[in-house]
């Protein structure tokens, strides 16, 4: 773990500025020469948890504004993530401004919304793309302006500083779960997120990596549920006749994980069938509650919101935030649900040192 960010310069002007007592934080003029490697496979890393140890207090500047896109509300995911962003914003004292595309699956209208978001001229950007190449246009617009980009989760992109977990970890954990649970071996499934995608695509290679290390395991299907419940559902349905022996299904979010859920108690095999999905939405907290749902493995989105906000008033302040804040995955089960969540299945606020 370093904090180190070797490119990471301010300007003679912002140090002049500085020594003469101006007004540093003027909107637009943060006067930094920012970097966009947070997507090189040897980006700098430090866990979230460890941003206030390692660089001290955040600096808190009246009058900035950032602008935050996600990728859909519509997924409880999403909205946790929006949470922890304004919560952030109410404690550094910033202003946020959040906008989402009506499904994940609609690359287009998330860049629509992210050109008319930087045409309001924000300080600095969240942005969370459906995938590595739609919002390209509006990011490369970002850069050409010098304005910090917070990448908060999934695809992965040339920002500032990228938000998140390992999402091939994720899939390892998973299939190690599987491992210890079912010392007798079997044969498992999964149900992939959509094509294209980051996080499917590292979460997918976790899960088939993890599940070949354990030699009495054997994965019989691994198949498209993009993201979305109702295909899960059926495409588990699918799985489960053709391959009646299946001991357990690993779906790469959790919207697919309820479907999943959902389709192995249809058949009469709840509490047979291991299922575990991905993100921690309270849609899989409370199956998990119920029995329906084994496990889940999540970043705490709630986490991911507020130290995107916290990173980009870091970097507006001055500060070298390093290019990738590691959002720690933890497997969420019955017996250690109430650690991380409450009553409500909100995440605990001050589980990590803000």
């Amino acid at each position: 773990m370093t904090h180190a960010n070797s490119t990471f310069r301010l300007r003679l002007s912002a140090i002049a500025a500085l020594a003469c007592g101006a007004a540093f934080f003027a909107s637009q003029s943060f006067a930094a020469d920012y970097t966009y490697n947070s997507d090189k496979p040897d980006a700098k890393q430090i866990v979230g948890a460890e941003l206030n140890k390692t660089l001290g207090a955040a600096p808190k500047k009246e009058g900035v504004k950032i602008g935050v896109v996600l990728k859909s509300l519509t997924n409880q995911y999403w909205q946790g993530i929006a949470k922890g962003v304004e919560a952030a914003a109410k404690d550094l004292d910033v202003e946020v401004t959040v906008q989402a595309a009506n499904s994940e699956a609609d690359p287009t209208q998330q860049l629509t919304i992210a050109q008319t978001m930087i045409g309001r001229n924000f300080d600095a950007y969240v942005l969370s793309p459906v995938s590595v190449s739609n919002l390209t246009p509006a990011v490369r617009e970002l850069q050409s302006r010098n304005i910090p980009i917070a990448n908060a989760d999934d695809a992965r992109i040339a920002a500032t500083v990228y938000i998140g977990p390992n999402h091939e970890l994720n899939g390892v954990v998973a299939a190690d779960y599987m491992a210890e649970h079912l010392p007798d071996g079997g044969e498992v499934a999964q149900i992939e997120g959509q094509a294209g995608s980051s996080a499917a695509i590292l979460r997918i290679k976790g899960f088939k990596e993890g599940i070949a290390k354990h030699g009495n395991l054997k994965l019989v299907a691994s198949v498209p549920g993009n993201w979305d419940g109702t295909q899960a559902y059926n495409a588990t349905q699918t799985i489960l006749r053709k391959n009646p022996e299946i001991k357990a299904i690993y779906a790469n979010n959790d919207t697919m994980a309820v479907g999943v859920a959902k389709a192995v108690t249809d058949m009469g095999l709840t509490g047979k069938i291991i299922v575990i999905g991905t993100d921690g939405i309270p849609a899989a907290l409370d199956g998990i509650k119920n029995g329906m749902i084994t496990a889940t493995v999540t970043p705490l989105p709630y986490y991911q919101g507020y130290w995107s906000v916290e990173s980009l008033v870091r970097l507006l302040g001055g500060q070298p935030v390093p290019d990738w804040v590691v959002a720690p995955a933890q497997l969420i089960t019955k017996d250690n649900m109430t650690e991380f969540f409450d009553d409500k299945y909100d995440v605990k606020e001050g589980l990590y040192n803000k």
